[in-house]
């Protein structure tokens, strides 16, 4: 499988457009912050979470979630990119796929107060909590039609999103597919770790023997995913290649990962197999990395089993936990990566674990190689795995 990528977008905490996040992941220690607007929690002074700058947080309509605003940013930057307008889009088959876990129905908690309360004023806010859906919303946004669906495989959701929507294109069904996926900083998920007390009250510093936990954080990835002939109509150069996607769900528990890794080992080779891989091709895994103790050492039996010695970027540590969008942000941030020939380092990284076995990345580094495997380890057991190539792959 080798599906275009003709161009890509994101905004999380390292910024609102490809170039500020270029800068920020090579040259900023990522700090998290403290939650001083959107909601009250008695942990806001205690869990630090990583924010989408406010220039563009100010910059959200009063009918749309925060998810939707990263979403409509970054699909204009990601067209703009592509060379696409809204009425290009008009003549081809365009499919839409976003992963999520807030705005999927988290995004509804405000709404749903007021239905217990009895104090409901709008059937449009009625309509919406039943049936809101993300890609829906999209597509009436672009005002256009076709094959859309939301995925909600918890923190698995968007690197889904990305594996189906290069089959969508593989398949035929589509002649351009807009993925990825988004989510915002909310109660439900904040408490929700904490309560499961793997929240961390210092910055994420994933594989570090003195880990601590997640840190929340809030953004979106897009990429835009064409047929070859479509983008050869254009001229254009590749942002980069879905070369292959991975799926295993083990069930072993409803939050915890299987100790062995079983799941995460049969997405990585299915994923590998797809692409026609080996090890040997490529430059450096960007893992899940989330800095809990269980989801770290699952990983990295994996990786010590069947990719020892590839090197390993550490996301999250600039980013926090994303949630549903932390596989789409991954996605981008990983082929900045490979196109810039250069490893983002880790932030936060402190002490070697003799558990784990390896050192992320601790200083920004070179590689030759093209290729790049994205890994998503995700409640109810799912894995999820896409293999990435830079615009020479």
């Amino acid at each position: 499988m080798k599906t275009i990528i003709s161009s890509m977008s994101c905004v999380c905490s390292l910024g609102t457009t490809l170039e500020e996040i270029y800068d920020n992941i090579y040259n900023k220690v990522s700090v998290p912050t403290h939650i001083t607007t959107r909601f009250e929690s008695s942990y806001k002074n205690d869990y630090p979470v990583y924010l989408v700058p406010e220039k563009l947080l100010s910059q959200k309509k009063e009918d749309e979630s925060y998810g939707f605003l990263f979403v409509r940013t970054c699909v204009e930057q990601a067209l703009q990119q592509a060379k696409l307008s809204k009425q290009d889009l008009q003549k081809y088959r365009v499919g839409i796929i976003l992963g999520t876990s807030v705005n999927a129905s988290f995004n509804c908690f405000d709404f749903y107060k007021q239905y217990k309360k009895n104090e409901v004023s709008s059937y449009w806010d009625l309509v919406d909590y039943f049936s809101y859906s993300l890609s829906e919303r999209l597509q009436k946004y672009l005002s256009i039609s076709g094959l859309h669906a939301t995925i909600t495989t918890a923190c698995a959701s968007s690197t889904d999103a990305i594996g189906i929507a290069s089959q969508w294109i593989q398949q035929d069904l589509c002649d351009i597919v807009i993925c990825g996926g988004t989510d915002e900083l909310n109660i439900i998920p904040y408490t929700g770790f904490i309560k499961l007390l793997i929240a961390g009250k210092n910055p994420c510093s994933p594989f570090s023997k003195n880990r601590g936990g997640i840190n929340i954080g809030e953004g979106c990835g897009i990429l835009v995913l064409e047929k070859e002939e479509i983008f050869k109509q254009r001229n254009m150069e590749p942002a980069g290649y879905v070369l292959g996607y991975g799926n295993c769900c083990d069930g072993y528990h409803p939050t915890t990962p299987a100790p062995d890794g079983i799941g995460l080992k049969n997405a990585v080779m299915q994923a590998m197999k797809d692409a026609g891989i080996t090890k040997q091709d490529l430059a450096f895994i960007n893992a899940h990395g989330t800095g809990t103790h269980d989801n770290d050492l699952t990983e990295s039996k994996v990786f010590n089993e069947l990719l020892k010695d590839v090197p390993v970027m550490a996301s999250k540590s600039h980013t926090g936990h994303t949630l549903g969008a932390a596989g789409a942000i991954e996605a981008v941030l990983s082929l900045i990566a490979l196109n810039k020939k250069e490893i983002p380092k880790a932030s936060n990284f402190k002490e070697f674990d003799e558990e784990i076995n390896f050192v992320p990345v601790v200083e920004n580094t070179k590689t030759e190689k093209h290729v790049a495997l994205s890994d998503s380890l995700a409640f109810g057991g799912v894995n999820s795995v896409i293999i990435l190539g830079d615009k020479n792959a």
